[in-house]
């Protein structure tokens, strides 16, 4: 649960994306978008993003799985569980339409601004928002889970030996 939670934190960095980023680069135009994605996105961000996705993918569906096994799980621990798989796969569906969109911007060039203007338009809603909404909720409900976690945990029985000594 605590690698779930570190994890999806790692992409509160899509907050950064949809309420700083994106404004700044409609300000400055599609021609400076597609150059810093070039470098970034199509650059280590190629290698990263995925990485990182898949690692919370399995985290979550692991977090799953470790409590369905787990008989002294609270139940209660579930909800927030599942409904952070129903966020990693709202990720998984938006960043199968927002990375061919990315992909596409390293083959277009500056000159065609109409190209780059729609695909800054669509990965602005798939790859920035729908998917910036989904890590959102799938961090939170990690969180949840978390604390649910932590809090309905049995608490561990006392060693005769701790009977009857002050300290």
């Amino acid at each position: 649960m605590v690698a779930t939670v570190v994890v999806g934190g790692l992409f509160g960095s899509l907050l950064d994306r949809a309420l700083v980023a994106t404004p700044a680069w409609r300000d400055l135009g599609v021609v400076a978008w597609a150059d810093y994605s070039r470098h970034a996105d199509l650059g280590p961000g190629e290698v990263v993003y995925p990485v990182v996705g898949i690692l919370w993918w399995g985290l979550v569906f692991a977090a799953v799985i470790a409590c369905r096994r787990d008989r002294s799980a609270s139940r209660a621990v579930r909800v927030p569980l599942y409904l952070a798989v129903v966020a990693v796969l709202g990720a998984i569906v938006s960043t199968v339409i927002a990375a061919p969109t990315m992909q596409h911007v390293g083959s277009v060039a500056d000159t065609d601004t109409a190209a780059l203007q729609n695909a800054f338009d669509t990965f602005t809603v798939w790859g920035v928002y729908a998917r910036g909404i989904c890590f959102a909720a799938g961090f939170l409900c990690s969180v949840w889970a978390l604390v649910v976690l932590l809090l309905k945990r049995p608490l561990p029985a006392p060693h005769s030996s701790d009977v009857g000594t002050t300290e």
